[in-house]
């Protein structure tokens, strides 16, 4: 399962338990486990939004929009704070 941040203390959480699900969308019960007993319970959803590589079945059950799939804005979560790139045959105007 993914690292992720409890958003009241910003601590390491875990996951506990997978709740309603879908080709497409799953949901995924977080516990904090601060060692200042924060004890945080949350609810993560985990969502299919796009595709940045096709699939080799001719039919594939859902079709999701494709995407150029840009490395650096995928390896770090420091680079997600902000709004994404223009793309790069966009003119610029000013």
């Amino acid at each position: 399962m993914p690292h992720v941040s409890c958003p009241a203390c910003g601590g390491k959480a875990y996951s506990k338990a997978v709740g309603k699900h879908s080709l497409l969308f799953r949901e995924l019960y977080y516990k904090c486990r601060n060692p200042d007993a924060c004890g945080h319970e949350f609810v993560v959803e985990m969502t299919a939004v796009r595709t940045v590589r096709p699939t080799i079945f001719p039919l594939a059950k859902h079709r999701l929009p494709m995407t150029t799939w840009l490395p650096a804005a995928n390896d770090r979560a420091a680079n997600d704070d902000g709004a994404p790139p223009p793309p790069a045959d966009a003119a610029v105007t000013q």
